[in-house]
Order: C-alpha cells, then sequence, then structure tokens
C-alpha cells in the first residue's frame, strides 16, 4: 500500500508554512511541526482524526516555523522527533534568538519553548518509522538556513520531503543561509529528486522536477535585479532597496511571502559583492 500524504498549511497568513501527515498501513509521521500554537494543536488534532497512531515526527530543519510546534504534538503522547544532528544544534544555537526576534509579533501564538529532537540520524541513513521507509540526506548548508535534510519516501507514493530547498510559488527567505551553495545543492541533488514523482516543500503547494529549474531561475532574477538595483555594489539605500522590491513583485506577482523579498536583500548583496573579490 503506497502512503497517502496529507497536506496542513497554517492559518498563520505571513508564512503559511505546510507540515505533512504521511499515513501509512497503520500508522503516521508527521512532518514539520508549524509555528504557532493554534496552527500546531490543529494539525494535532488532524492527525489524531485519522485513527492511527503518530509514531515520529521529522524536522527537516531547524527554522522556527517548522519545529516550534512539535512541543503540541510529541510532548503529548511522547512521540520520537527525529532530525540530522545539525538540525538540533541550529535549534539550540538560535532558539532565544529567534524568540526575541519573533515573539513580539506573534503574541500569544507564539510557542515560548521548544522541544529537541529525540533520535538522531546521519546523512545517507536509512530510517523506518511507523512501517514506512525514509532515506536521509544532510544537505548543509545552502538551503534557507544552515541545516538542512532532505527525506525521501522510498514506496509507491515516490514523495521527496524538502523542506524549504525549494520555495514553490513564493519568495524565499535567504537571511539565514547561502545562495550560492543553495543553487549548488539544487544542482547537485537534481538527478536523484528526478527519481521522485511529488515532492512536499514547505511553501506551497506539492511540485514536481521542473520546480527546481523555476527555484533556480528565482535566484537568477534576485542576484540580477540586486546588482541591477545598486549599480553593482550590493549595498542598498532607502530608494533602490524600494525599487528592487517592486521590480521583484512585479516579476513574480503571483508569489506569495512578499515581505521576504526586502528582508533578504542586504544578506544576498553581501554575498555576492563577497564572493567578486575572493
Amino acid at each position: 500500500m503506497a502512503a497517502k500524504i496529507h497536506q496542513f498549511q497554517s492559518s498563520e497568513p505571513l508564512l503559511k508554512v505546510n507540515a505533512f501527515i504521511v499515513e501509512g498501513p497503520k500508522a503516521l509521521v508527521i512532518v514539520d511541526t508549524t509555528l504557532t500554537m493554534t496552527d500546531s494543536k490543529a494539525l494535532y488534532q488532524q492527525a489524531r482524526s485519522l485513527k492511527k497512531p503518530i509514531e515520529g515526527i521529522i524536522l527537516t530543519h531547524g527554522h522556527p516555523d517548522h519545529v516550534a510546534g512539535a512541543v503540541n504534538l510529541a510532548s503529548l503522547d511522547q512521540i520520537p522527533i527525529y532530525s540530522i544532528q545539525s538540525v538540533k544544534k541550529l535549534m539550540e544555537d538560535t532558539e532565544q534568538a529567534k524568540h526575541q526576534q519573533w515573539s513580539s509579533i506573534f503574541g500569544n501564538e507564539w510557542i515560548p519553548k521548544w522541544i529537541y529532537p529525540t533520535e538522531i540520524v546521519s546523512d545517507r541513513s536509512t530510517v523506518t518509522i511507523g512501517g514506512l521507509k525514509f532515506n536521509v540526506i544532510d544537505i548543509g548548508s545552502g538551503g534557507d538556513c544552515d541545516a538542512n535534510s532532505v527525506w525521501l519516501l522510498e514506496d509507491e507514493t515516490r514523495g521527496a520531503f524538502l523542506g524549504d530547498l525549494l520555495y514553490n510559488r513564493n519568495h524565499s527567505y535567504m537571511n539565514d543561509g547561502s545562495i550560492l551553495r543553495w543553487m549548488g545543492n539544487l544542482e547537485l541533488l537534481a538527478p536523484t529528486l528526478r527519481k521522485f514523482d511529488r515532492y512536499y516543500v514547505g511553501h506551497g503547494p506539492a511540485c514536481d522536477y521542473a520546480d527546481i529549474d523555476r527555484q533556480k531561475s528565482y535566484f537568477d532574477r534576485y542576484c540580477s535585479q540586486i546588482l541591477a538595483a545598486t549599480g553593482g555594489t550590493g549595498i542598498f539605500n532607502d530608494i533602490s532597496r524600494k525599487v528592487f522590491e517592486e521590480k521583484m513583485i512585479s516579476l513574480f506577482p503571483d508569489y506569495g511571502c512578499q515581505f521576504m523579498v526586502a528582508l533578504s536583500a542586504d544578506r544576498v548583496g553581501s554575498e555576492l559583492v563577497g564572493a567578486s573579490h575572493n
């Protein structure tokens, strides 16, 4: 029996992050856990409505919108949490900073204390959770943060859980990672991902192999428009930042997460100029 994938999209309007419930013949696995109190509790209730035990939680990477809600799922039923080592370390290293950055914005919806992975898996290992077999690839830096993993479901479903490696029809968050390594990882992983039919991503609808090129094209346009807006310096002022933001939104008018356009501009501009001087 092929697993059935249930997509849960958060009601929180800023990020609209996805989590997934992977339903096997006898058990469930949850992939990522959303950001807020309301959404993580709703995710748990949706899983429980399927009338099968939750055998594990997978965290693809360490950003709050994917890991914070674990406390409202795992702690209720003592569910094991799986991740690579670097994801756990990133959570530990950044939790307090993320609290300071975001808690005032989300208020009572913000989850004030995280819980951490209990089951650490290694790169290229095979993990069986609730009868479902996953192959794990640790891609390190080169997604939207410094610790990222891809989980490949090895059954008839042929599904790949990519976290934020792809932002399908959403502007990408590039303020915590390396855009150049990200582009390299897309190229490196493409032959492996070609073997999988559907990609389940952190933001946007499920997609497929063609969306790897779409993501690379987005990065190309983002970088070229930074250089155009700043006269090649990568350094913004208020006017050039506004010009850049408006241009990117006009190029991708149907993309969500528009606030991320300007949010990542300084980081990427600095990276581009730094790379050109090496």
